[in-house]
């Protein structure tokens, strides 16, 4: 019967992403994680974002008594959703080949934008798809400051719209109403994410792990949305995947009225290299892009009264995803088919 290690090999490492405030218990989470995987014999690989120059939480995990089975790396004085991010891939691959498909932890910086981070990862990903994949997303909340949060980071709300798995976490230090409030603002930002209470980051490792049943592909679709003049607003935003040109197409047909602007340019299914283009209130375009060579895909769309969260979501079905195989297992002496 093949061992635990073979088997982790055989999947293929699966990422988690730990976000959450600044003090909201994310080492404290990723330190019974990596005791879990331990216990399991599996020897999983850590990714650290400190926004300062001392890894104090590295630091605290080499105290770890097994933190030589541990593969740790470090990125200090930035945050990984910006100006880290050719160091983040980087290190993200070799950790990634140490690890021969153990589990790899990303723990984020309190500060950061953890959409952003998400899109890095993908990128990173997407150069080793064969060894890993993006596993769950999983936000810690410090829940009795979370509803002060707002007030000096606005970035909250966004923060929490990632989340396949939210821990509501400290909840000693509030009563059952307050706990309630809490979950009834989280549920009213991300009603998909799961939801988890914890004392001290103590929860099921197990539970926590699990692939979410319907866990959306992470964004990819990722930009900002700015007012303009006459009640119209633009946003721009990056694109990590081709465009399906017919799919791309109808979905802009259904926003002629609102959106009356798309110009940019992005990868194409069955084109080479970068495409311009231009989608001007019911005609869409493509076109070799002629211009300075451009690594990132990138769009503008201006519109008015556009339901913006429904339009990106549109997009994102729009793109190439790799198709996913299906093994479906017979009896014995029967052929398998896919």
């Amino acid at each position: 019967m093949p061992t635990k290690a073979a088997q982790v090999r055989a999947s293929g490492s699966p990422v988690y992403v730990i976000a959450g405030f600044l003090g909201s218990g994310k080492t404290t989470l990723l330190k019974r994680a990596l005791a879990h995987e331990l216990e399991r014999g599996i020897k999983p690989a850590v990714l650290m974002n400190e926004f300062g120059e001392v890894d104090v939480d590295g630091a605290l995990l080499h105290d770890h008594p097994r933190s030589n089975d541990i593969e740790l790396q470090s990125l200090l004085s930035g945050c990984i959703c910006c100006d880290l991010s050719g160091a983040f891939t980087e290190k993200v691959g070799h950790l990634l080949k140490k690890t021969q498909g153990a589990p790899l932890f990303v723990e984020t910086t309190g500060l950061a934008d953890t959409g952003q981070v998400v899109v890095g990862i993908e990128k990173a990903l997407a150069q080793h798809s064969a060894r890993a994949r993006l596993a769950s997303v999983i936000v810690m909340v410090d829940a009795p400051r979370f509803l002060k949060l707002g007030a000096y980071w606005p970035a909250a709300d966004d923060h929490l719209k990632q989340a396949d798995t939210v821990v509501l976490n400290k909840l000693d230090q509030i009563d059952d109403r307050q706990a309630a409030l809490v979950e009834r603002r989280v549920r009213s930002v991300n009603p998909a994410a799961r939801i988890v209470r914890a004392i001290h980051a103590d929860v099921p490792i197990d539970r926590l792990l699990e692939r979410p049943a319907g866990r959306r592909v992470a964004q990819i679709v990722t930009g900002t949305i700015k007012e303009s003049t006459a009640g119209y607003r633009s946003g721009s935003f990056k694109i990590l995947r081709p465009f399906e040109p017919d799919r791309l197409g109808r979905w802009l047909r259904r926003y002629q009225r609102s959106v009356v602007r798309l110009k940019g340019y992005v990868r194409v299914q069955g084109r080479q290299g970068m495409q311009e283009v231009q989608w001007v209130m019911g005609s869409l375009s493509i076109a070799p892009y002629q211009g300075v060579k451009q690594s990132q895909a990138k769009i503008v769309v201006i519109g008015r009264r556009v339901a913006w969260q429904r339009f990106l979501e549109g997009l994102e079905r729009c793109l190439v995803w790799p198709r996913r195989r299906v093994v479906r297992r017979r009896p014995a002496g029967k052929r398998v088919s896919q």
